[in-house]
């Protein structure tokens, strides 16, 4: 059997005033927001978003 490298990947939390996301540091692309007011997730894996405090900005 063939050892085999997996790659770690590391996220960072960051909270915003509507919530949190989380963000993987290699790349700086978002992965998941959490909305403060109802919990709803939001999968922004295959999104184009940029998060700031007014909300987020999708393209």
């Amino acid at each position: 059997m063939k050892n085999k490298v997996t790659a770690l990947f590391r996220w960072e939390v960051i909270r915003f005033s509507w919530g949190v996301a989380v963000r993987e540091k290699r790349t700086g692309k978002w992965t998941l927001a959490i909305l403060n007011f109802n919990g709803q997730e939001i999968d922004l894996n295959e999104a184009e978003v940029e998060l700031h405090e007014n909300g987020i900005e999708f393209f």
